[in-house]
């Protein structure tokens, strides 16, 4: 179990529930971008596919499944598609970042991925460059 109870906060973004909300994994046909990290969803690879009906407007969002684990784990009240590195700062959630915190997360790219922009943000070389 865990001892990190931080979490990035969304703030006042929602005003109610989206009216359809659908997240399923699918395997890309072509080419996607990630939409938290901006890394390239390659033909073959597993992804996250996220569509969701707000206020009568649809938006779709892909991200890679590193970043879908990390905000799965810290977004514990509701995902801002697109936003969730800035979470991490607007939150200031890495000055309280502790290694159970990586207890959260199941893979290890999602840990490596993670431990690496911590790093960064403490303005530490990573072990791996």
């Amino acid at each position: 179990m865990s001892d990190c109870g931080y979490f990035i906060n969304t703030g006042d973004y929602f005003d109610g529930p989206a009216e359809v909300w659908d997240q399923r994994e699918v395997k890309a046909r072509k080419p996607h971008r990630c939409c938290e990290c901006a890394k390239t969803i390659n033909p073959g690879q597993v992804y996250e596919r996220h569509s969701v009906l707000f206020e009568g407007r649809w938006s779709h969002h892909n991200s890679c499944l590193v970043c879908a684990e990390i905000g799965a784990a810290f977004c514990c009240d509701g995902r801002l598609y697109g936003k969730l590195w800035d979470g991490f700062d607007e939150s200031d959630i890495w000055r309280y970042l502790n290694t159970s915190c990586f207890d959260k997360l199941q893979s290890v790219e999602a840990k490596t991925e993670l431990r690496r922009r911590w790093m960064e943000w403490k303005g530490l070389p990573s072990i791996c460059e």
